[in-house]
């Protein structure tokens, strides 16, 4: 157990130092980004990350994880993942190149063909290190994954900041995704975590492939709930709208993935060795809550506060629009963060169907609440995503009263002091 405490906590550490020096660096590098190029050139590379994200999403296969909780794997199942992973990577991005044109079109952005054509060879890419990385996440080998990614970030991003600079508008940004992808492949690849071989295990690896396609519709129905906003904006506003949306973001999801994304990895990990152990599961899980509520409520509170400075601080003046997104994103994240540990909960437990019955009920609501408000605009389409993403809060604090046990009076007597400070200041 001391082991494992240790493990974890120079995981978190490092885990920590990743996300930090990662979203930092790329909010850095936004920053720069939004001052060489235009909204309409910013709006349309969010769409074509959008499809990119997806795409990724459908080649893991929720395999990552799957190897990264499971109690035992062997060289013949990782190399199985390992292929599985590349086969389909290798047949999206066929489909990708084919329904590139179809896609853009649908989008009403025709010149999206050539930036999805060119940046899908980085789904093959990328998924040549998928099972690498999820074997760095088991062993605990996050100081690697934070220099791998932190030097794939500052090449790429040097790459694209002289191309954008240069005039070279939206393909600066493709050449940076390329880039970054290839950088990260090649060095994971060049220290493998186990010998390849066409050696593999089939049967072994059913149970991977079971949890993982839990996971895999999860993570679709997460993406659709948290990204079909994307789609939904360019589609019936316009690309500068998305740019603007995209701009207004940034600051949230760097923070939300380095107050509470650089824990998730580790916690998982720890979570499921901890799986057969409820009491030491339930106090590990609410001293992981307490933790990131402690740092994470303040710091978003405040960035509502002070979004139309921020904004304009970080991005110029031309993206002022940006800071009403900004300041409802930030408030929506004082509620999340409170949730982040739910699924990664019940996922340590075995227990992924109850993260996927919870996903089809948001997805359901988000798209009702979009719909409704297609004809309000940026702010009204902004405000009705926000109020969907609340509204599955009392059943998810319910599910987890109720399955694994969670004493919710327990949980409200660690957070209340952080929410009053925050909300008094």
């Amino acid at each position: 157990m001391t082991s494992l405490h240790t493990k974890v906590r120079a995981g978190l550490i490092w885990s920590t130092i990743q996300n930090w020096s990662i979203r930092l660096s790329g909010l850095l590098l936004f920053m720069f980004m939004t001052r060489l190029l235009s909204q309409d050139q910013i709006g349309l590379f969010a769409a074509a990350s959008v499809v990119l994200a997806l795409t990724g999403l459908l080649a893991e296969q929720g395999l990552g994880e799957a190897v990264v909780q499971t109690q035992h794997i062997s060289e013949e199942q990782l190399n199985c993942v390992f292929w599985l992973n590349l086969g389909l990577a290798l047949l999206l991005a066929g489909a990708l190149w084919l329904l590139a044109p179809t896609i853009a079109a649908w989008m009403s952005l025709p010149t999206l063909t050539d930036v999805l054509r060119v940046t899908s060879v980085t789904v093959p890419i990328a998924a040549a290190a998928f099972s690498q990385t999820a074997m760095n996440k088991r062993e605990f080998r996050y100081k690697w994954l934070a220099q791998v990614n932190l030097a794939s970030i500052v090449v790429a991003g040097v790459i694209a900041v002289t191309l954008a600079a240069g005039g070279f508008g939206v393909w600066s940004l493709v050449a940076q995704s390329v880039v970054g992808a290839t950088c990260v492949s090649v060095m994971l690849l060049a220290r493998p975590q186990w010998k390849l071989s066409r050696r593999v295990d089939m049967r072994g690896t059913r149970s991977l492939v079971s949890y993982g396609s839990y996971r895999l519709a999860s993570n679709l129905l997460d993406f659709a709930s948290t990204r079909y906003i994307d789609v939904f904006l360019v589609a019936t506003v316009g690309p500068v709208a998305l740019a603007v949306y995209t701009v207004g973001i940034k600051v949230y999801q760097a923070l939300m993935q380095t107050l509470s994304a650089s824990i998730l990895d580790v916690i998982l990990n720890g979570f499921s060795r901890l799986a057969s152990d409820r009491e030491a599961l339930l106090a590990a899980y609410y001293r992981s809550v307490t933790l990131t509520v402690t740092v994470a409520v303040p710091v978003f509170c405040l960035v509502a506060a002070v979004a139309p400075s921020l904004t304009v601080v970080l991005f110029g003046e031309k993206w002022l629009d940006s800071a009403e997104v900004m300041r409802f994103m930030s408030a929506l994240a004082v509620v999340q963060v409170v949730q982040f540990y739910n699924v990664t909960l019940y996922n340590a437990m075995g227990k992924p169907r109850v993260g996927l019955v919870l996903m089809v009920v948001k997805i359901a609501v988000t798209a009702l609440a979009l719909y409704l408000a297609r004809n309000d605009g940026l702010t009204g389409i902004l405000m009705a995503f926000v109020a969907s993403q609340l509204a599955i809060t009392p059943i998810n604090f319910y599910l987890l009263r109720r399955l694994v046990g969670v004493s919710l009076r327990r949980l409200a007597g660690r957070l209340w002091p952080f929410f009053a400070a925050s909300a008094s200041w």
